[in-house]
């Protein structure tokens, strides 16, 4: 199992694929099972380097509450360790606040930068949905939790079609009951960032993606970091909710593909 020491932590990484390399920076709570689908679809024409960010998934260290940039800090540790000194970086969800400032602070390692589904800060629509999901993740049995967040990440056509997957995962839910306080305290890191002040510094070539039914991170999120970063490249799918890299998946990558390959 291939391990990244970073700052302290442990960090489980993989390298899948054959090409340029691309580095996956996904949200705080995807494992290997929710990005592996994704991460097929990336190797077919790239090098992809996947990790679990510390304190999930097989990686260890860190505390639950780890500013964003915190997370930030442990990437060029895991570049180092595959032995890749740049790669275009794609970012999803909490991984864009984390790619964000990689692309900012570290530029030497960055070749483009992808953003999908990002914010930009803690505005009144974000901060009163993840105050709602932290009191919901405290009080609800977890099964239901798990379906009520399912409804805020993923659109109805895509529960429907996929009914008995969510059900599975109510059903784990119970098995696995989530650490509460641990959630919350993942949800205040997203709530401190500021990625405004990072976007003017950013000057790779950077492509957001949104989609407008997106209910955690609504596409105006996306929209004011186009027009912050420099050049920057704005697509909007036609649908698909937060978790796109699921939902959209071929067209996430056709994207993603379109955009790197004409960097050269």
């Amino acid at each position: 199992m291939p391990i990244a020491a970073a700052n302290g932590a442990d960090i489980h990484y993989e390298t899948t694929g054959e090409g340029p390399p691309l580095l996956l920076v996904t949200g705080l709570g995807a494992g290997p099972a929710a990005r592996a689908v994704f991460v097929d679809a990336l190797a077919r024409r790239h090098t992809v380097l996947s990790y679990d960010q510390r304190g999930t998934g097989q990686s260890k260290g860190g505390p639950a509450g780890l500013p964003i940039e915190g997370h930030a800090d442990d990437i060029p540790a895991v570049l180092d360790a595959a032995g890749i000194a740049k790669a275009h970086v794609f970012g999803h969800s909490t991984g864009t606040g984390a790619a964000t400032v990689l692309a900012a602070d570290h530029p030497e390692r960055v070749t483009s930068l992808s953003l999908a589904a990002p914010w930009t800060h803690a505005d009144e629509h974000l901060r009163a949905l993840q105050e709602m999901r932290k009191a919901a993740a405290r009080t609800m049995p977890p099964e239901h939790y798990a379906r009520f967040n399912a409804l805020l990440l993923y659109p109805p056509e895509f529960r429907r079609t996929h009914a008995a997957r969510f059900a599975k995962m109510a059903a784990d839910a119970v098995r696995n009951l989530p650490d509460a306080e641990s959630f919350a305290a993942r949800l205040d890191a997203i709530l401190a960032f500021d990625a405004r002040p990072y976007y003017p510094r950013i000057a790779c070539p950077t492509l957001v993606l949104t989609t407008p039914d997106d209910q955690v991170m609504p596409r105006w999120f996306a929209e004011e970091a186009a027009t912050a970063i420099p050049d920057a490249t704005l697509v909007a799918l036609d649908g698909g909710g937060h978790m796109m890299t699921e939902t959209r998946t071929q067209e996430v990558v056709a994207a993603v593909d379109t955009f790197v390959g004409g960097q050269g």
